[in-house]
Formats: C-alpha cells, sequence, structure tokens
C-alpha cells in the first residue's frame, strides 16, 4: 500500500511538472510572438504599404515629358495650391524651388518646433518629432538655400497672400507675408534683383509628373520623398516636375 500511495505521489508530480511545463513553454512563444508584433508595427517599412503609385504615368514620365516655357510653369503654379499640385522646379540637378501645401504646413510647424523629451515612450509621437527635428535641419528651412520656405507663412491663409509669395519668386521681390518677411530679391546671386521670369525667359523645360494614391499622412524629408503612416481614407496627388531642358 505504501509503495502504491509513492506511485500515485510520483505520478502526480510528473503530471504537474509536465502542466508547468507545457503552460511555460506557451507563454514563452506568446511572448515571442507579441513582441514581433510590437516591433513590426512601430518599425518603418510598414509605413510604405499605404502608397500607391501609378506605374503607367511613372514609367513614361520621362517618356511623356513636353517641351514648355516659362509661361506654362507660371499657369501650373498659380493653380498649385488650389488642386493640390506639388511643383518641383530644377535647373539641371539643382532644385531651385518647390510648391506644396503639404510641405508647407509641415516647415511652418518645424520651424516653430521645440523636442518634447515626452513622446519618447509614445511611437506614433516619436515618429512625428523626429519628422519635425529633420524639416527643421532640411535645405527647406535653411536660409542658405533656393528652396528655403521661409517658415511657410503664406500656409493656411487666404488666396491673395499665396499669390504674393508666388509673384514674390516670380519677379525677384521682397516684401512681408502675414507677418513674416519673404525675400527673393537675391534669389539668383549671380544677377542681383532678378527673379524667375528673368532669369529664364526664352528658356524651355520639360515637363513631367507622377500621380500617386496614398492612405494617411504625407512625410516629406529632406530629399523630397515621402513616407506615408495611418488612415484608410485614400487621396491622390500630381508632383509635377520642371527640368531646364540642357
Amino acid at each position: 500500500m505504501e509503495n502504491l500511495s509513492k506511485a500515485l505521489i510520483l505520478a502526480f508530480s510528473m503530471m504537474m511538472f509536465v502542466i508547468g511545463f507545457t503552460y511555460s513553454m506557451y507563454l514563452i512563444n506568446h511572448l515571442t510572438a507579441t513582441s514581433e508584433i510590437l516591433l513590426d508595427t512601430i518599425t518603418t517599412k510598414n509605413y510604405y504599404d499605404n502608397l500607391k503609385i501609378d506605374e503607367t504615368i511613372t514609367n513614361n514620365a520621362t517618356k511623356d515629358s513636353r517641351e514648355v516655357t516659362v509661361d506654362a510653369i507660371v499657369s501650373t503654379l498659380y493653380r498649385y495650391y488650389k488642386e493640390n499640385y506639388a511643383v518641383r522646379i530644377y535647373d539641371g540637378d539643382e532644385l531651385i524651388q518647390v510648391f506644396d501645401v503639404n510641405l508647407e504646413t509641415k516647415i511652418a510647424r518645424a520651424a516653430a518646433f521645440t523636442k518634447n523629451t515626452s513622446y519618447a515612450t509614445d511611437p506614433a509621437k516619436k515618429a512625428s518629432e523626429q519628422e519635425m527635428i529633420s524639416l527643421k535641419k532640411s535645405i527647406f528651412n535653411d536660409k542658405t538655400k533656393k528652396v528655403y520656405l521661409f517658415e511657410a507663412p503664406w500656409t493656411g491663409s487666404t488666396d491673395e497672400n499665396t499669390r504674393a509669395r508666388i509673384d514674390f519668386f516670380l519677379r525677384g521681390s521682397k516684401g512681408y507675408i502675414n507677418n513674416t518677411y519673404v525675400d527673393y530679391e537675391k534669389m539668383f546671386k549671380e544677377k542681383s534683383k532678378i527673379g524667375f521670369l528673368e532669369m529664364y525667359e526664352g528658356k524651355t523645360f520639360l515637363e513631367s509628373f507622377v500621380e500617386y494614391a496614398y492612405t494617411g499622412e504625407t512625410i516629406s524629408t529632406e530629399d523630397g520623398l515621402e513616407t506615408i503612416t495611418g488612415s484608410t481614407q485614400e487621396s491622390s496627388k500630381i508632383i509635377i516636375t520642371y527640368r531646364l531642358k540642357e
């Protein structure tokens, strides 16, 4: 009888060990899967899934480019903020100026941005913080660069203020927009008091465009590319590029 009791106790102990071991392995596997999900959530790779490029337009952007004069560029500029165009103007490989409501909005915020340490534990706020830091150091917020956006004082303002910035750029003028001093007078340093119109009068540009659909918020980086974050509502955007013909 005593041997039977010991055998039962041993069997029960073994059963409890197996149950405990099995449950421990389940917890380890579950924690591993959870950590992988969390790490996958905060990785920037996922942010690109919301971007859908129209491959037909993209692949034919160079082939289908057309030759235009400065007049065509002027016409596009006066429509960019109403039709959500992003306009980029190049002289060779040099980016002369960018007109992009999305970027202008972010530059205005970035110029006044102050780092907040409380964002460190919030992945979404941390990503936004890193974006602001990047934009604050970007060429768009650098007074020595032609693409300096003067803290985008025209963003969210009246059509009149938006047109004023375009006029300054085209004519090489300067003045105040929403109490912020905007100076395009010496944009082309080799020729003082000259604007885009006079600088490129009679010149030919190649016009091309790319259209893409996206869900989420576009994030503009220093080189002008964009990444995407969260939202399910789909929007579309057109980037029009003008490059001086050699």
